[in-house]
């Protein structure tokens, strides 16, 4: 991310509480605006790990997080998910989707997808560094139970950003989570192109990597 990206972020911010439109001109703007959105809601989720490390763990990123446009891949309707790509190493990622509303949820209609990726060696640290228990690497299920954790605390915080944007709540899945590769690949909104990538440093190392894939949303409150 460049360096003014959160200032800018808080300017984003400021011009939708300050607009003054119709209901109707509001809808209009935010469908022509789709791509600036997202890229609002892509800063909105670096605030929110940003929060989560600074709240839990008094932990500062190394520099401001990276964040990187990158089309979807799919298959069979599903997005396809490539962890080791992340890290080069194995890694551990967790999927929760977003849906407007319980109707949505039980038709599997999402309009979001967040994902996080961490390499495996490096998961007690972190979770250590967040006060979490310890878990036994060589545990598939712990090692992916503490990842969802993780995931799922991200995805309450991100969902929390969105409301102070404007946008409705929304609900959230449970967590899944996959070691190495997700063969089925992972739910998300059809008619999505592209996602965005966020890559965290701690200590000068790349240490958690978040994705997002949003459909537009349209803001309840400006």
């Amino acid at each position: 991310m460049e360096e003014n990206s959160f200032s800018l972020f808080s300017k984003m911010v400021k011009h939708a509480k300050n607009l003054r439109l119709s209901y109707g001109q509001r809808k209009i703007l935010l469908r022509e605006d789709y791509g600036s959105a997202l890229f609002t809601m892509s800063l909105a989720l670096a605030v929110a790990v940003r929060k989560i490390f600074r709240e839990k763990a008094e932990v500062s990123f190394s520099r401001e997080p990276i964040i990187e446009k990158k089309p979807v891949t799919h298959f069979m309707r599903r997005m396809r998910v490539d962890p080791m790509e992340k890290f080069n190493a194995p890694t551990v990622v967790s999927a929760i989707q977003f849906y407007k509303n319980k109707k949505d949820m039980d038709l599997n209609k999402p309009v979001g997808v967040l994902l996080s990726y961490i390499e495996v060696a490096f998961l007690s640290h972190l979770l250590h560094l967040l006060d979490y228990p310890e878990i036994d690497d060589d545990e598939e299920e712990e090692v992916e139970d503490a990842c969802g954790a993780l995931c799922n605390i991200i995805a309450g915080y991100f969902k929390n950003e969105l409301i102070s944007l404007g946008y409705a709540p929304l609900e959230m899945t449970t967590f899944e989570s996959y070691i190495n590769s997700v063969i089925n690949g992972v739910d998300y909104p059809l008619k999505a192109a592209h996602k965005y990538e966020v890559n965290y440093e701690i200590g000068g190392q790349k240490r958690l990597v978040t994705e997002m894939v949003m459909s537009p949303l349209i803001r309840v409150s400006a």
